[in-house]
């Protein structure tokens, strides 16, 4: 018998739930509470639901398998990466390079690139895959190192998420 802790993605997505406030436990079980009973259908109200929860509300430490001395991740600037960069395969390791700064790891288990890695995957890569908004290279599903993981962006990504640029006193803000 397995337990929600042993299937990754239904032990987050239950507490993804929970945190959005669109399901309860009650008596053991999980019922929807009135705003998920709303989004039953809804399916865009609900990525981006879980989006918006996943990203600004949400505690990673009790899924965080391999964390690293980091300030607070940039996820409008992972985000920015990933629409600017992954309309291909990229390389893992790459994108690691592209999001943190790889030379200010200093505190790490394996190395900084994979420490990068393995954090850029719990925290971004998995959820955008589950969310579908970016995918898995076929050949690279069942390898066993991170180094040879290659991910690009779905067109999902661009209908879903957006930037827009400011100019302020010389400035541009995202």
């Amino acid at each position: 018998m397995l337990n929600e802790q042993d299937f990754p993605p239904l032990a987050v997505m239950h507490e993804l739930l929970v945190s959005a406030r669109l399901i309860r436990r009650y008596k053991g079980k999980a019922l929807p509470t009135k705003a998920g009973k709303a989004m039953i259908g809804d399916h865009g109200a609900l990525q981006a639901e879980l989006f918006d929860t996943f990203f600004t509300g949400y505690d990673f430490l009790g899924y965080e398998r391999f964390p690293i001395d980091h300030d607070d991740a940039d996820f409008v600037h992972f985000l920015g990466v990933i629409q600017n960069r992954l309309d291909d395969w990229v390389p893992m390791t790459e994108l690691a390079g592209w999001c943190l700064p790889l030379d200010l790891i200093t505190n790490y288990r394996f190395s900084p690139v994979e420490d990068a890695c393995y954090y850029l995957l719990s925290r971004l890569m998995r959820p955008l895959t589950w969310l579908g908004m970016i995918e898995l290279h076929p050949d690279t599903e069942q390898c066993g190192s991170i180094y040879d993981r290659r991910y690009r962006k779905t067109p999902l990504f661009d209908s879903f998420v957006t930037f827009k640029t400011v100019r302020s006193q010389g400035w541009t803000i995202h």
